[in-house]
């Protein structure tokens, strides 16, 4: 619902802000009249684009089962490629860290990468900012 032009300029601190202001809003209008126009609009944003599904997660523990092999290299989640999900499943290494694999041509896997960089940088500047 915000200028695409604010939004891309903004960088990931664009983005975040427009993300924090429209859950405000939906978050304000639960149980007042209002509710029935904020569906609406999301009815209407949801048909004008494609919604991201997510397959797994990291408390399924996939790297931590073993079916008589041994435990596993590395898990993929092979229907994310037919439905377009984004996959994600602990770390193999246990360091609470996040495995996330995203199914995309190459043509716009350099836009994503860029745009999850700058995503997890400004994550990291917020968080400086909340130490300091």
């Amino acid at each position: 619902m915000a200028p695409k032009d604010a939004l891309a300029g903004g960088g990931a601190g664009g983005l975040l802000s427009a993300c924090a202001a429209a859950i405000d809003k939906a978050v304000r209008g639960i149980g007042t009249d209002s509710m029935g126009a904020w569906t609406d609009q999301l009815r209407e944003v949801a048909g004008a684009m494609s919604m991201l599904s997510v397959a797994g997660s990291p408390r399924f523990r996939v790297y931590e089962m073993d079916m008589g092999f041994g435990r596993p290299e590395k898990v993929d989640i092979v229907s994310v490629a037919r439905t377009g999900a984004m996959a994600v499943a602990e770390s193999w290494h246990g360091d609470g860290g996040v495995e996330v694999g995203v199914p995309l041509p190459p043509d716009y896997m350099e836009r994503f990468r860029k745009c999850f960089a700058d995503g997890i940088a400004g994550q990291h500047a917020r968080r400086a900012e909340m130490i300091d």
